[in-house]
């Protein structure tokens, strides 16, 4: 176990392996606020390199996920002389929660439950697997309020595709879990919350089975796939191959000559 800093918004606990990081700010309805943006960095700084933590699993409390930008605090309140120059720092800011949470070097699940709107759609696009109960629901509901989906958006395509995106984003419409799930934006949409936590053991139960590098190798190399140029992208596939078979591959061979659990498996 590892020591788990006090937070404004974000509530950290630390079980199976995994930093569960809970959105809890009521009065916002988990909005992406400043106090959220600070938190997600220093969550980023504290726990990338921290070998107790397998995978991170990000959730809201139980009414919502994520209702995007914080409409009714000062973040969008254009309060400095050069308002223009504070709201591209903001944006920039949120590109680099949002490219964090992507780059994450660990495997990252979003358990959405409740709305996620606009950035909060965001954030779940960044994870790897995002699962869903009934109640959820999203929208790229920038546009309605004269917004655009700005920042978030490489990862929203990432998930949906272009075409899907292009509707959603154009016409703001709101989707249930189900048109989620039917998309391919969330991966698996269980009952209810006991289903999401049972799925969620087996789920991290196969990411401690797996190698704690050999994950982070993979996570950077398929980031890496959508600008990669063949050549570029064979030398350094190579490279991490090698690295991965001198490396945690040698415990790991080891292991299946010899019928027994790696060494990862068993912490």
């Amino acid at each position: 176990m590892i020591d788990t800093p006090q937070m404004s918004v974000l509530k950290l606990e630390q079980r199976g392996g995994a930093l569960f990081a809970t959105i809890d700010d009521p009065a916002t309805r988990n909005a992406i606020s400043d106090p959220l943006l600070a938190d997600f960095d220093l969550l980023f700084s504290r726990y990338r390199g921290a070998p107790a933590v397998r995978a991170l699993v990000l959730q809201g409390n139980s009414r919502i996920f994520c209702a995007g930008a914080d409409l009714s605090g000062k973040s969008l309140g254009g309060s400095s002389d050069d308002p223009h120059a504070e709201m591209v720092e903001l944006s920039i800011r949120g590109a680099r929660v949002f490219g964090g949470l992507h780059a994450f070097p660990k495997p990252v699940i979003a358990v959405v439950e409740g709305a996620a709107m606009g950035g909060g759609m965001g954030l779940a696009a960044c994870a790897d697997i995002v699962l869903a109960s009934p109640g959820a629901s999203f929208a790229l509901s920038e546009a309605r309020l004269g917004l655009v989906a700005a920042q978030i958006a490489p990862f929203v395509v990432a998930r949906l595709g272009p075409a899907i995106t292009r509707r959603l984003a154009l016409t703001g419409s709101r989707f249930d879990a189900a048109q989620a799930a039917r998309f391919g934006f969330v991966d698996e949409l269980l009952a209810d919350r006991a289903a999401i936590d049972a799925r969620l053991d087996v789920i991290l139960t196969e990411i401690r089975a797996c190698a704690p590098g050999a994950l982070t190798a993979t996570k950077a190399l398929l980031n890496g796939l959508p600008d990669f140029d063949a050549a570029a992208f064979s030398r350094l596939a190579a490279e991490v191959f090698a690295e991965a078979v001198l490396g945690e591959g040698a415990e790991g061979i080891a292991a299946f000559k010899e019928k027994r659990p790696p060494a990862w498996a068993t912490t």
